[in-house]
C-alpha cells in the first residue's frame, strides 16, 4: 500500500507539473505572437533602410502607461554619471525638473540622475562606452535608450555592450537610422547676417596663414596626424594646436594647449577662437574615425559659424550635412597632392576662395541643443503613448557596428 501511494503521489505530481509547463508554454505562445505583430516605427527618414535583421518592433511596455492624458509625469533616467557633463550645459541646472519639456506637446516628464529606486524610472539612458557594468535586471515595461555620439572604434569590446541583446528599445546617436538622430549642428535657411563685399574682402585680407587644426587625441583609427604630415610634404602650412601639436593659446587666457576645437570655443575668452581662425584660410576638420554618418563639430556650428572654409576627412556624406560649395572634402580628390595644390589655387585667388561664403547669404548654423530639446520632446511624447512606438533591437552592438552585415566605419585609404 505504501509503494502504491507512493507512485501514486509522483504520477500526481508529473501530471500537474505537464498541465502547467503547458498552459505556461501556450501563454508565452500567445504572448509573443500577440506582441511580436506589430506596425514598424517610421519617424525619420533617410537613405539607409532600416536593418530588420538588427531590430525589431516589439512592444517595450505592458504596464498601465496607454494613452495617457499627460497627467502622469515620467521619469528619464541618466543612468552612468560618466556622461553627465554632455548634457550639463543643455539641462543647465534643471534636473529633476519638467522645465525642458516646456513647450513640447506632451511635457509632463523630467531628467534625473542620482540614486532613485529603478522601479521608479520609466526610461533609462546610457552609454555602454562609460560603463564597467551593465544596468541590472530590466523590469516590465521600463525603456532603454542607448546613447552615443562616438563611433564604434572606441568601445564596442567592453563586455556591457555585448549583454544587451533584446534589451535596448530605442537609440540617440549621430546616426541618421537612429530613433532620434542628434548630430553636432546644423543649418537652417535664413541668413543672420549679410555680407557686403568690403566685409568679405576685409576677411580675406587678415588670413595670412594657411591652415588650422585643434587635436588632442593623438594616435587615431583614421591616422589623421600622418594625414597632415602628407599635407605639409605637398608644402601646405598647417599650425596644430592641442595635445598633439607645438602651437599655444597664451593670448586666449589659457597657458594650456586646449583639447579640441569643442573646448577652446566654449572655454576661452570671447572672441578669442574666432579671433584665431580669423589669421587661417582652412580648419583641417579631421574626424578620429571615418564612419558613415560621424561628423562632428569639426566640422558643424562650432567651425561653420566663423568664416573659414573646412577641410572635411570623415566617412559622411558631407552634401547631406553642409550646404553647397561651403566646405572641401579630402575624398573629392584622387590624392592629398591633388588637394593641396586645390588649397594652394584658392589661397592665391581671392574670388575663388570667397565663393566659399556665398552660402551664409542663405543660411546660418545652429548648436545641438535645439535638437535635443526636439528629441527629448519626442521621447516624453512616446512614454506617454507607447502603443504607438514600439521597438526592441535585438541586437545593438549589430546594429551599431555593422547593421545590415555592412561595417559603418572603414580605415583610410588616402595616404598616397
Amino acid at each position: 500500500m505504501k509503494l502504491e501511494a507512493k507512485w501514486f503521489c509522483r504520477l500526481t505530481a508529473i501530471c500537474v507539473l505537464s498541465n502547467m509547463i503547458g498552459i505556461s508554454l501556450y501563454y508565452s505562445q500567445y504572448f509573443i505572437n500577440t506582441l511580436i505583430h506589430v506596425a514598424p516605427v517610421k519617424e525619420f527618414s533617410n537613405e539607409y533602410p532600416s536593418h530588420s535583421t538588427d531590430a525589431t518592433n516589439w512592444t517595450i511596455t505592458l504596464r498601465n502607461m496607454t494613452n495617457t492624458t499627460g497627467k502622469q509625469i515620467k521619469n528619464i533616467y541618466f543612468y552612468n554619471p560618466q556622461f553627465y557633463h554632455v548634457f550639463n550645459d543643455w539641462i543647465s541646472g534643471t534636473w529633476g525638473t519638467s522645465k525642458k519639456f516646456e513647450g513640447c506637446p506632451v511635457s509632463e516628464c523630467i531628467v534625473t540622475k542620482g540614486k532613485i529606486p529603478i522601479e521608479k524610472i520609466d526610461a533609462i539612458m546610457f552609454k555602454p562606452r562609460d560603463m564597467s557594468y551593465c544596468p541590472p535586471i530590466k523590469p516590465l515595461g521600463q525603456v532603454w535608450i542607448f546613447v552615443e555620439f562616438e563611433t564604434p572604434n572606441y568601445y564596442f569590446r567592453t563586455k556591457c555592450f555585448y549583454d544587451l541583446k533584446n534589451k535596448v528599445n530605442w537609440t540617440m546617436t549621430y546616426r541618421r537610422d537612429a530613433d532620434f538622430p542628434v548630430a553636432h549642428g546644423y543649418f537652417r535657411r535664413g541668413n543672420k547676417r549679410k555680407y557686403s563685399q568690403k566685409d568679405l574682402d576685409d576677411i580675406f585680407a587678415k588670413k595670412n596663414k594657411t591652415a588650422v587644426v585643434f587635436i588632442s587625441h593623438c594616435p587615431t583609427v583614421g591616422k589623421r596626424l600622418q594625414f597632415i604630415k602628407l599635407l605639409q610634404s605637398y608644402g601646405i602650412q598647417v599650425d596644430v594646436f592641442g595635445l598633439c601639436g607645438t602651437k599655444t593659446l597664451k593670448d586666449c587666457g589659457n597657458e594650456d594647449r586646449y583639447k579640441a576645437s569643442f573646448n577652446v570655443s566654449g572655454e576661452l575668452k570671447p572672441d578669442c577662437f574666432g579671433t584665431v581662425l580669423s589669421q587661417y584660410k582652412f580648419f583641417l576638420s579631421l574626424e578620429n574615425s571615418l564612419c558613415m554618418d560621424y561628423t562632428t563639430e569639426k566640422s558643424l556650428h562650432r567651425i561653420m559659424q566663423h568664416p573659414i572654409i573646412p577641410v572635411i576627412r570623415d566617412g559622411s556624406n558631407a552634401s547631406i550635412f553642409h550646404p553647397p560649395h561651403s566646405y572641401i572634402h579630402t575624398s573629392n580628390y584622387g590624392s592629398v597632392k591633388e588637394l593641396a595644390q586645390h588649397m594652394k589655387m584658392l589661397s592665391a585667388n581671392k574670388t575663388a576662395y570667397l565663393d566659399y561664403f556665398q552660402w551664409k547669404q542663405h543660411y546660418h548654423t545652429e548648436d545641438m541643443y535645439k535638437e535635443w530639446n526636439s528629441a527629448f520632446c519626442r521621447i516624453c511624447e512616446r512614454l506617454h503613448y507607447p502603443e504607438k512606438y514600439r521597438r526592441v533591437y535585438r541586437d545593438i552592438a549589430a546594429w551599431h557596428i555593422s547593421p545590415g552585415g555592412k561595417h559603418v566605419c572603414h580605415g583610410p585609404m588616402d595616404l598616397r
